[in-house]
C-alpha cells in the first residue's frame, strides 16, 4: 500500500510532486521493504529461520550501502536481491497451504497474501529491468502503470482474502 502511494503523484502528476524528495523516499523505503516481508513472515510461520534471514539481510543492506553509498547504486542490488528473496518466501508459503488437507481461516488468509505478493514480486523483474537496469524516459510512464497496476491488483487480492475469511465466525454468528 505504501508503495502504491507512492507511485501516485507520477501517474496522476500532482503540482507539489518533488522528484529529489520521492527519490530519498524510494531509497528509504527500498530499504525497509524486504525486512518487512521476511518479519510478516517471521510472525506468520514462527520460524527462527526467518529471524536468522532478518538480520543477514539488514546486515547485506548496511554492508553495500557502506560499500556503493547511500544512492541508486546500492538501491539496485539491494533490490534485487531482496525481491529474489520475497518471490522465493512466498512461494514457500503457497507451497505449505498446500501441504495440509484442511486449512485453518488463518492458513486461507495467507494463501490471499502470499499470492498477492507474488503478483507483485512476479512482475517485479520486469518493472526492476526496464526501470533500474535498462532505464528509458520512454518506457518509464509504461513501467510506472505496470508497477501500480500490480500493487492495485494485489492489494485486491489480499483484500479479498482477508474479507472472505477474516470475520467468518462473527457473520455465521449474526445471520
Amino acid at each position: 500500500m505504501i508503495n502504491g502511494f507512492m507511485y501516485s503523484p507520477e501517474i496522476f502528476t500532482f503540482s507539489w510532486y518533488d522528484r529529489n524528495l520521492s527519490n530519498q523516499v524510494l531509497l528509504f523505503y527500498n530499504l525497509i521493504d524486504a525486512p518487512l516481508i521476511i518479519l510478516f513472515f517471521y510472525y506468520a510461520f514462527k520460524k527462527k529461520f526467518f529471524l536468522k534471514l532478518l538480520v543477514a539481510f539488514i546486515l547485506f543492506e548496511i554492508v553495500m550501502t557502506l560499500w556503493k553509498g547511500f544512492n541508486d547504486d546500492s538501491d539496485n542490488i539491494i533490490i534485487g536481491v531482496g525481491t529474489f528473496i520475497c518471490l522465493i518466501m512466498n512461494i514457500w508459503g503457497i507451497s505449505q497451504y498446500f501441504r495440509n488437507m484442511e486449512h485453518s481461516t488463518r492458513e486461507n488468509i495467507l494463501v490471499f497474501v502470499n499470492a498477492g505478493f507474488i503478483f507483485y514480486y512476479g512482475l517485479f523483474p520486469v518493472t526492476f529491468y526496464f526501470n533500474y537496469i535498462k532505464f528509458s524516459q520512454a518506457t518509464l510512464p509504461y513501467i510506472t502503470f505496470i508497477n501500480f497496476f500490480s500493487i492495485c491488483m494485489a492489494t485486491g487480492l489480499i483484500s479479498f482474502g482477508i474479507w472472505k475469511y477474516a470475520e467468518t465466525q462473527y457473520r455465521e454468528e449474526r445471520y
